[in-house]
């Protein structure tokens, strides 16, 4: 249990910050290992809740920190850090009794395909539920090898994860036999193979980016991106009201060169619910401005309170709207009622209301623009619908100063550049306190703010489309995670049938 508590925790590792993404390839071959030597399903399914923990009790820290920021007892955020963690493990442990059951025993030719496809199958099912935060997409693991990542524009975010899976197991395969365990003549093979896919993701993903250099830029337009820096724990004091607008004030007022044809301010940055008054201050400097604004407010609505973005146009008046779809769980909304009679913060928790599946786009000079506000970036297929509906751009405004210096902002703006590379999209990410930035359809970060630094910062986003039609998973969908529910269940009826067949 140890020792697949640490393999979970190393491959942790090589998500942003630290960043170490050469850990993926072998940290989990120590798992396989683990999962081959277990007596059974069961105790499979315990050595991966075990693995699965360590990933996410690493990764997800800053949720232990973020609960005392707030001030809350130390035992309450050791309680909500553990049962996260312990939650979000129970795939890495329906994986290992997957595996153990169904893909152990197959012929050694396909056992490290058998696993990985499992491991993509349970990933891409909890990939589409709301509890999950979508953390352990292994895609995220390469964060710091563009080239790799451009693979997922054809593949979608799945297929990484997979070759990562197929690695570990086939670098298992050899070393059991450097142990002494019988030789398969199908482990070189297999190492072979990954290594051909490997070669051929790098190959497709360098030829990508030296596309990227031969684009023309062509006309550009000019956007700012506020990143205000307010503290979190003061966003809603209404002592600081003030003091949060004139912050606003200073850094719109500030010198340049060229008026923005486009202004993003980031997720609830008003100290103020939005109802009847409407935007007041960002419609005042729309019109000073000329300028057309992305603003995130909290709204309400009759009896429904919703965390919000609104457009407005150059003379400040509100030309769309758009509402958190994947509202965060206990945060936003609280998914089990009756435990606020058993805990009684959980009843102050939550209370806000999600917007429609689908949503219509911002029109603008840019291009139609989808919005998605903070950790729905984090869900791949949000984004995947918006650019298959047309979407030329997204624009992410988020508030990632409840975390403070964790890696959390790190991870959320990690995503933003998978998003915009899996659909060829340019992605504009405005953040309270960062961190934000543009990032163009190759994912490559053309301007950014650093976490934490307050200021204003000022872009120019090409005019023209080099992806009008998207990319191929944009357009397909994601066909790889699908194929491999299929062959998961593939695997699992051929397991399951009667004689000799059947594995043990």
């Amino acid at each position: 249990m140890l020792a697949a508590l640490l393999c979970g925790a190393a491959t942790g590792l090589a998500l942003p910050r630290p960043g170490l993404c050469l850990l993926a390839w072998f940290s989990l071959a120590p798992l396989f290992w683990l999962w081959r030597g277990s007596r059974d399903w069961r105790a499979a399914a315990l050595i991966g809740w075990a693995a699965g923990f360590g990933y996410h009790g690493l990764v997800l820290y800053w949720v232990y920190s973020t609960c005392r920021f707030a001030g809350l007892p130390v035992l309450v955020g050791l309680a909500a850090w553990a049962v996260l963690a312990a939650f979000l493990a129970l795939n890495w442990g329906l994986i290992g009794a997957l595996g153990r059951r169904f893909a152990e025993g197959r012929p050694a030719v396909w056992r490290p395909w058998a696993w990985a496809a499992l491991w993509t199958a349970v990933t891409f099912f909890c990939e589409r539920w709301t509890p999950r935060l979508c953390t352990d997409l292994l895609e995220y693991t390469q964060g710091r090898h563009l080239a790799l990542l451009q693979v997922s524009s054809l593949a979608g975010p799945h297929f990484l994860g997979f070759l990562i899976v197929a690695a570990n197991a086939a670098l298992e395969q050899a070393w059991a036999e450097s142990g002494g365990r019988p030789r398969h003549a199908a482990t070189a093979p297999n190492l072979a193979a990954v290594l051909a896919l490997l070669a051929w993701s790098w190959g497709y993903g360098v030829f990508a980016l030296t596309q990227r250099g031969s684009v023309e830029p062509g006309p550009a337009a000019r956007v700012e991106l506020l990143q205000p820096a307010v503290d979190q724990y003061e966003k809603f004091d209404a002592a600081h009201a003030t003091a949060i607008l004139a912050n606003f004030d200073e850094l719109l007022a500030a010198p340049r060169a060229a008026a923005p044809i486009l202004v993003v301010w980031p997720e609830t940055c008003l100290p103020y619910v939005v109802a009847g008054k409407g935007l007041l201050e960002p419609a005042a400097w729309g019109r000073r401005l000329g300028a057309w604004q992305i603003v995130g407010a909290v709204s309400q609505q009759g009896a429904d309170m919703r965390n919000s973005a609104f457009l407005l146009d150059p003379a400040g008046q509100a030309a769309g709207v758009y509402h958190k779809r994947q509202l965060v769980p206990f945060g936003e909304f609280q998914p089990f009622p009756f435990l606020g009679r058993f805990v009684g913060i959980l009843d102050q928790l939550g209370g806000l209301t999600a917007g429609a599946a689908e949503q219509p786009f911002f029109d603008t000079p840019l291009g139609r623009i989808a919005g998605s506000i903070c950790y729905e970036a984090m869900f791949p297929r949000l984004a995947r619908a918006d650019a298959a509906r047309g979407a030329r751009l997204l624009v992410n405004v988020t508030n990632d100063g409840w975390y403070k210096d964790t890696w959390a902002p790190d991870q959320h703006f990690a995503a933003n550049m998978c998003r915009a590379i899996e659909d060829r999209v340019t992605v504009l990410r405005s953040g309270n306190t960062g961190i934000s930035g543009v990032i163009d359809p190759w994912g490559v970060v053309t301007a950014r703010l650093d976490l934490n630094a307050r200021g204003r910062l000022e872009a120019a986003v090409p005019l023209g489309d080099p992806f009008p039609s998207r990319s191929f998973y944009a357009r397909q969908g994601d066909w790889f995670g699908a194929l491999c529910l299929l062959a998961g269940a593939g695997l699992i009826a051929i397991g399951l049938r009667p004689g000799p067949g059947r594995i043990s």
